[in-house]
Order: structure tokens, then sequence, then C-alpha cells
């Protein structure tokens, strides 16, 4: 349940006493706002009896809404060690009230939560395939900076249900600059569409909670910034391991304006030219078509057949990188020209089953 701690000095006059002031090299921006941050901590609802994982504590505001709103531990992570003073008086007024503050000064990106949850394994894990979520929650007021990084990571973490998601489905709530929020949400045929978007919205339920401006921040930042609340899928939409959808996506995107075949001719070696043409012929994907045009469904059934030709063709196919090959380049419009040219009228044939085949496998699903 929701708790009442003891009178705190407000965030403003903490960093007024510590003479604490932002540090542009962590990419810090505090925000100070209590009815924000008590909107940001009832994104991630529900939290009575909940282990929070959170990353870039700050002075701590987060971490008191998190308790005020029942979290019964809280695993801080950060950087600054200027904040030690006020995070360990917090941590002595939440153990006074039965909780505990939990706190880690190191790099988020190098942090492992290996151990972290295992103490109470059973009364905080779920089965991955229920609709129960478990009782841990990742959130963070994330700095620009990581925040890529740092998603990347734990979307692989969640594809290969290991770090903190071994214990299940754990939710994330997540603060992120506005326009990257926007490509992780973007849907088919916009411009903000990109590799982001696939491999978020292929994993987890990704929704907006809500937008904060820049100026509610110290110093006043020069982007607003959007809450993401990022729910693990039961069921991944591409059912291919996470190396091979993360590398064709790569490559998918890599010139997001171009056509398709100019993207993915990298994706094989120069004189494979032939797998290229099974590639869109097995899907029935147009060549010509830009990546920012493609469904998640079609993203699926391009990984499925790259996965194939890779388990059939052997691991060198996998391995094979255009990076340091000095005549690939040299030879990309021939290589477009020999795939365009080996997509003959056979090739409308098989998009046209493979699109029926799609609308018909929907349509038994939503019946």
């Amino acid at each position: 349940s929701a708790i009442r701690l003891p009178p705190l000095p407000s965030l403003a006059d903490l960093l007024r006493m510590l003479d604490l002031r932002a540090r542009r090299q962590l990419s810090q921006n505090f925000l100070l706002e209590p009815r924000l941050l008590n909107k940001l901590a009832k994104a991630a609802k529900p939290l009575a009896g909940c282990h929070v994982l959170e990353i870039g504590c700050g002075p701590g505001g987060f971490t008191r809404e998190l308790f005020r709103e029942g979290a019964q531990r809280v695993v801080g992570v950060e950087l600054d060690r200027r904040f030690q003073p006020c995070l360990e008086n917090l941590q002595d007024c939440v153990r006074a009230a039965d909780r505990d503050l939990e706190l880690h000064f190191t790099s988020a990106v190098n942090f492992s939560t290996d151990g972290l949850f295992t103490q109470r394994e059973q009364d905080l894990s779920a089965d991955w395939h229920s609709q129960q979520l478990p009782k841990i929650r990742l959130v963070g007021n994330l700095p620009f900076n990581i925040s890529t990084p740092l998603l990347m990571t734990w979307l692989q973490d969640i594809a290969e249900r290991r770090s903190v998601w071994q214990h299940g489905r754990v939710p994330l709530v997540l603060t992120f600059q506005k326009e990257f929020a926007d490509r992780l949400l973007a849907d088919t045929w916009t411009r903000s569409r990109g590799r982001p978007s696939i491999l978020t919205q292929y994993l987890c339920e990704a929704r907006r909670c809500f937008d904060i401006s820049g100026r509610a921040f110290l110093p006043q930042a020069k982007v607003d910034v959007t809450v993401v609340r990022l729910v693990p899928l039961r069921q991944p939409l591409i059912p291919v391991p996470y190396p091979y959808v993360n590398k064709l996506v790569k490559h998918a995107f890599a010139f997001p304006n171009k056509s398709l075949v100019a993207c993915m001719e990298t994706l094989f070696p120069p004189d494979r030219c032939d797998l290229l043409i099974r590639l869109f012929a097995e899907t029935g994907t147009q060549p010509q078509c830009t990546p920012r045009e493609l469904s998640i469904a079609q993203f699926s059934d391009l990984c499925q057949a790259y996965h194939r030709m890779c388990q059939t063709e052997g691991s060198e196919l996998f391995d094979f990188t255009y990076i340091g090959k000095e005549d690939l380049w040299r030879t990309r419009k021939s290589v477009q020209r020999k795939v365009l040219n080996g997509l003959t009228v056979n090739y409308f044939t098989v998009a046209n089953i493979v699109n029926k085949t799609r609308l018909a496998q929907q349509a038994n699903q939503s019946g």
C-alpha cells in the first residue's frame, strides 16, 4: 500500500543547500515539479508491493513518488555521487516505513541486474505467457545521451528473456526525447518510422503516456520529453532470433528514403544476387518500395526467409558484412539491375499468393 513519508525538503531546496547544478557532460536535466513526478510514477502502476529498478535517480524526486505509490523496494542506479547525501537521507526515511531503497553509484550502461530479484523470485515472478505481470518494474528519467543504447540493450534482453525479464514480462516506463519517442511509436508510411520502430513494436506493446514540456526541467531542456510505457508481448510478432531480426532491419533502414533493393543488397555477398532475388520472391515484397512502407507482418516474412537462408547456406552468410569490402560499392548498381531483372512475372504471382495467405491468416485470427 501507499505510504506517507516524513516531511522532506523540496527538491529545489535540496539542490540549493548542496549547491548542485546540472552537468552538461552527463546530459542532466532535473524534473522538480511534484505533480509531474507523481504523474510519472502513476504511469508505472500498479506499484503496490512491487520491486522497482530506477535508472537515473538524480536528487530522488521520482524515487519519493514511487514509494508514495506503494513500491516495496527501489533499486536506484545513479552515476553522479553528488546526489549521495540526499539519496541516503531518503533511504533512512523509507527504512522507517519498512521499505527498502538500495543504491548503486555506477553507470547504467554497465550495470548488471544479475541477482537483484532472486531473493524473493517466487513472489515476484510471473509466467511469461500469463496475463499477470510480475511485481517488478523498470523505470527511469533517462539522460538523453544514453537512452538509445540502453533501450537497444533492453530490447535484446526482452527477446532473449534474460536480465530482469527472466522473471516475466516486466513493464518499462521511460522518458525519451519527443522526436525519438515518435520514432518508437511510428506507424507504417510515416517519416518517423525506422529501426527503433520495428524492434520495439515486434517485441512490446508501446503506448504514449503523456508529454512533458522542456520548460518543466532545470535547466530548461531544448526539446520536449515523452513518457512511454512498454509491456513485452507474450508472443513476439516476428518468430525469429533477435540477431537475425536486428541485422535485417538495420540493413533495411540503412537508406530509409531509398528503395528496399538499394538497402538490402548489402545483406548478401555481391556475387550472390540469387539470394536477394529469392528473398523478395519468397516473401512477395516489392523491391522498389521504401522500408517505411513495410508492416511488421512483412518484416516478419523477410526475417523468416533470411533466417531459413542462413540455416541452409551456413554461418558464413550471417557473418558477412559489407564493411571493408573494397569492390562492393562499385558493383551496387549492377547488383540492383540483376535483382530487378531476375524478378520476372513469376515474382508477382508469388506476391499475390503471399498477400492472400496473410489476409486469410489475419481473418482466421480475428474470427
